[in-house]
C-alpha cells in the first residue's frame, strides 16, 4: 500500500500521502475528521485505498475541474463559478483530483454542489454527510521486460509489445493516464517475450525494412496505435485490410504526421466516450470537417485507424504542437531507451540528425583576470589544457523538448542514459521533505537566493547551505543521499574547487546526489561523472559564464524546479530569458521534475510592458506549456483568468488576453509563473500597479 490518507494534525481535514510518487497534499473540510477504513467497491474507477468521513464540505487547495458520475456516467462537470450549481439529490461519485494523485468523493443520497473560489475547488452538501474519500496513485513503472537480441526482427518483435501497456484502445487511450509503461527492453543471446506483455492482437500492423533506426523511427507510432512491427520492402501502415504508405525519404516527418494526426482525432472523438468534456481544439477542427463522433468511437481499433487515415491531413494540422523530440542513433546499443522515450510519446528520429558541432576553447584564467578589478568574474579557474572541447548541436526539432542518444554530447539538448531513465523510477524514496544542499565555494561569486527553492504550497522543503567546503567536505556531501546538489563555484579540468584544492568527481565510485545544477565553468565532465555514479540527472555547462550570467540561471533554475517544472523546461524558459543556450544543457532525462507543479500543468505566463503600455483594455499575454508524464500531452488544461477556453494539453503556445477585471486576481494569486520581459517572477511578488 503507497496512498496513506490520515487526519490533518494543523487544520480540519485530511493529509494523502502517496509513498511510490512521494506527493503529499491537504484535503481542507468544514470541521475536524475522524477517517476511518471503508471498502472501495462503490467506485466506479479503481482506487488503491478509500476513508470515510462524515462533513458538509471537501475543499482542495488548488483548482481543479469537478466531475460528476452517477451509474459510470459523466453527469455534469464545473470549472467555474458559473458552471458550480447543485445537482439533484442523489448518489454521485466526485472526480476531485489534484495534480498528485487521483482523488473520488463517493457520497449517497446528497445534494451535491462544486464551488469555487480564490483559485480553490470544493464540494458542498446540505447538511453533515458521510462521504467516502477514495485515492488512486499514479506510480507507473514496466509492467515486464522484454529480451531482444540485436537482430532487428527481434527488435520488431520487442516494440511490437509496447501496445500492451496501454489501459484501452478506444480514444480514450488519448488521455496520459490511459497510457501505461511499455515493457523494459535488454539485449540478450535469443528473443524472450513474456506472457504479460505479449503483444496485443488489434488488426494494426506497420511494416519498414528491417534497420535499427526505422524501427526506432516507428516505435512511438507502434505503441500509440499497438501496432505489430513487422518487415516490409516499403514503410507503411495496414489497418483494417488498407494500406497508407510512410515516406521513405522522411520517415521521421512522415511518422510525425500520422501520429499527431491520428492523436488529434482522438482527443476530440472521445468526447463521444466517458469523459464528454468539449475543447477548442474540437471547435477548431469543426470548422474543418465534418466527423461522426459516436460512429468513430465505436469502432475497433483498426477501423478507426483507417478511417482516421481518410480524414484530410488539413482537418488537424497545427491543432496540437508536440513536445519532446529524440535524435537517437541507429544502434542496437540504444534499444534499451526506446520504452522510455516512448513512455513520453516523444518522436523519435533515427539517424540521429545533426546540424553541425560547436568547438568551445577554454578561457584564459578566469581567477587571475578578476583579480584586475574588471567586476566579470568567471565561474572557472585556471585550466590545465587549452584543447577545444567539441559539441554536437542537434538540428532544430520543431518541439522544446529534445534528447540526444548518439556519439558525442550534446548542447541544448538533453544527454540521458539507460541507466538515468531507470533511476528516475526510484524518486523520491518516500514521503518526506525534498533535500536540496546548496554549496557556496567561493566567496567572492555571487551567490543568489536559496530559499527560491521552497516554492511549492504542498511539499515541504528543506534547504541547507554550506559555504567553502574542503575536498574532504564536498567528497561526503556527494556521497550523501540528498534529493538536489546545487553548486556554485569554480570548475576545472581537474574538478570541482575547493579552498584546500579540487575534487575530481570522476574518482567517485557512487553518488547519493539523485540531481543536481553544477552551476560553475566548464562542469560538463564533473556532472557526467555524477551521472554514471548513480545520479538521475541535472543541468551543467559546457563553455565558460560569467558571474552575473550564472546567478540570474542560478536563481531562474532554482524557482523553476521547485515550482515542479521538468528540465526540458527549465532549459527552454532560461533560453527565454537572454541566457546564452549554448552554456548549458541537460545530463540524464530531460522530462524529470523534482515535483509536480501546484496545478498538475506546467504553464508560463509572459508579459511584454511594451506591448501592455500601448494596449487599452484587455493585456495581450502568451502562455506556453510543457507537458510531461501523468500531466503530459493528451490532458486537459482550464486558464483561471485569461480569455483562453479549456483546451487540450499541449505545447502550444497560447496568444490570448487578460481582461482588466482579472488582473488583480492574477496578481493576488500565488504560485503562477509569470515571464516579464525576460525575467521569471511569480504572481504574488508583483501587483498591477507595477505595470501602470
Amino acid at each position: 500500500m503507497t496512498v496513506h490518507v490520515d487526519a490533518l494534525d494543523d487544520a480540519d481535514g485530511l493529509r494523502v500521502r502517496d509513498t511510490a510518487e512521494g506527493e503529499q497534499f491537504p484535503l481542507y473540510a468544514d470541521r475536524a475528521l475522524d477517517p476511518t477504513p471503508a471498502s472501495t467497491d462503490p467506485f466506479t474507477m479503481p482506487v488503491d485505498a478509500a476513508v470515510a468521513v462524515e462533513a458538509r464540505e471537501l475543499r482542495l487547495p488548488v483548482f481543479t475541474n469537478v466531475i460528476f458520475w452517477q451509474d459510470g456516467e459523466v453527469v455534469h462537470r464545473a470549472d467555474s463559478a458559473e458552471t458550480a450549481d447543485p445537482l439533484p439529490r442523489g448518489t454521485y461519485e466526485v472526480d476531485f483530483s489534484p495534480p498528485g494523485a487521483k482523488v473520488y468523493v463517493y457520497v449517497e443520497d446528497a445534494t451535491v454542489t462544486p464551488g469555487f473560489g480564490d483559485n480553490r475547488a470544493a464540494i458542498h452538501t446540505e447538511s453533515p454527510t458521510r462521504m467516502v474519500v477514495g485515492v488512486r496513485s499514479h506510480h507507473e513503472t514496466p509492467a515486464g521486460t522484454v529480451t531482444t537480441t540485436e537482430d532487428p526482427r527481434d527488435l520488431m518483435a520487442a516494440v511490437s509489445t509496447f501496445g500492451s501497456a496501454l489501459k484501452t484502445h478506444s480514444p480514450d487511450r488519448s488521455w496520459p493516464t490511459l497510457r501505461g509503461h511499455p515493457p523494459a527492453i535488454r539485449r540478450g543471446d535469443e528473443l524472450d517475450v513474456p506472457e504479460e506483455v505479449a503483444p496485443p492482437e488489434t488488426g494494426v500492423r506497420i511494416e519498414v525494412p528491417p534497420e535499427h533506426g526505422a524501427i526506432y523511427t516507428v516505435s512511438p507510432l507502434a505503441y500509440y496505435l499497438a501496432a505489430s512491427v513487422e518487415p516490409g520492402t516499403r514503410p507503411r501502415v495496414i489497418a483494417d485490410g488498407q494500406s497508407f504508405d510512410l515516406d521513405a525519404d522522411d520517415l521521421a516527418g512522415s511518422v510525425r504526421s500520422v501520429l499527431e494526426h491520428v492523436f488529434t482525432l482522438d482527443c476530440v472523438v472521445r468526447m463521444a466516450g466517458v469523459y464528454p468534456f468539449r475543447t477548442a481544439t474540437a471547435d477548431r477542427i469543426e470548422e474543418r470537417v465534418d466527423l461522426d463522433y459516436e460512429q468513430l468511437f465505436e469502432l475497433s481499433l483498426a477501423e478507426r485507424t483507417a478511417a482516421y487515415m481518410d480524414v484530410p491531413r488539413s482537418a488537424t494540422d497545427g491543432l496540437l504542437d508536440w513536445h519532446y523530440t529524440a535524435d537517437v542513433a541507429a544502434d542496437p546499443a540504444y534499444a534499451a531507451a526506446l520504452p522510455y522515450l516512448v513512455d513520453e510519446l516523444a518522436l523519435v528520429r533515427s539517424p540521429a540528425q545533426q546540424s553541425g558541432h560547436v568547438d568551445l576553447t577554454p578561457s584564459p584564467n578566469a581567477l587571475r583576470d578578476a583579480d584586475t578589478g574588471d567586476g566579470a568574474l568567471a565561474r572557472s579557474a585556471a585550466s590545465t589544457s587549452t584543447e577545444p572541447n567539441t559539441f554536437v548541436v542537434p538540428a532544430e526539432a520543431g518541439t522544446p523538448g529534445q534528447s540526444w542518444l548518439a556519439d558525442g554530447h550534446a548542447v541544448g539538448a538533453a544527454n540521458p542514459t539507460v541507466g538515468s531513465f531507470r533511476r528516475g523510477f526510484a524518486w523520491p524514496d518516500g514521503d518526506g521533505e525534498l533535500d536540496v544542499h546548496v554549496v557556496y565555494n567561493d566567496a567572492r561569486l555571487r551567490q543568489g537566493d536559496p530559499s527560491l527553492y521552497d516554492s511549492h504550497p504542498f511539499r515541504e522543503t528543506n534547504i541547507r547551505v554550506s559555504h567553502g567546503l574542503s575536498v574532504t567536505e564536498l567528497r561526503e556531501a556527494l556521497y550523501e543521499e540528498v534529493d538536489f546538489l546545487h553548486f556554485v563555484g569554480h570548475v576545472t579540468d581537474d574538478g570541482m574547487v575547493c579552498p584546500d584544492g579540487t575534487l575530481d568527481t570522476r574518482t567517485l565510485a557512487k553518488t547519493g546526489v539523485k540531481a543536481f545544477f553544477l552551476n560553475g565553468c566548464r562542469s560538463y565532465e564533473q556532472g557526467r561523472a555524477l551521472l554514471t555514479a548513480g545520479s538521475i540527472g541535472g543541468v551543467v555547462t559546457v563553455d565558460d559564464v560569467m558571474d552575473e550570467a550564472a546567478e540570474t540561471a542560478g536563481e531562474t533554475f532554482a524557482t523553476l524546479l521547485g515550482a515542479g517544472f521538468p528540465l526540458y523546461a527549465i532549459l527552454d524558459v532560461l533560453g527565454r530569458t537572454g541566457t546564452r543556450m549554448d552554456r548549458y544543457t541537460i545530463l540524464g532525462d530531460g522530462t524529470f521534475a523534482a515535483r509536480q507543479s501546484q496545478t498538475g500543468a506546467v504553464l508560463l505566463h509572459s508579459l511584454d510592458t511594451a506591448e501592455i503600455a500601448g494596449a487599452t483594455g484587455a493585456w495581450p499575454i502568451t502562455i506556453r506549456h510543457y507537458p510531461y508524464g501523468l500531466e503530459g500531452i493528451g490532458s486537459i488544461v482550464s486558464y483561471s483568468h485569461t480569455d483562453t477556453p479549456a483546451d487540450v494539453y499541449s505545447a502550444s503556445v497560447r496568444e490570448t488576453t487578460l481582461p482588466e477585471a482579472a488582473r488583480g486576481a492574477l496578481f493576488d494569486e500565488s504560485n503562477i509563473l509569470l515571464l516579464v520581459d525576460g525575467e521569471v517572477h511569480f504572481t504574488d511578488d508583483l501587483s498591477v500597479e507595477q505595470f501602470r
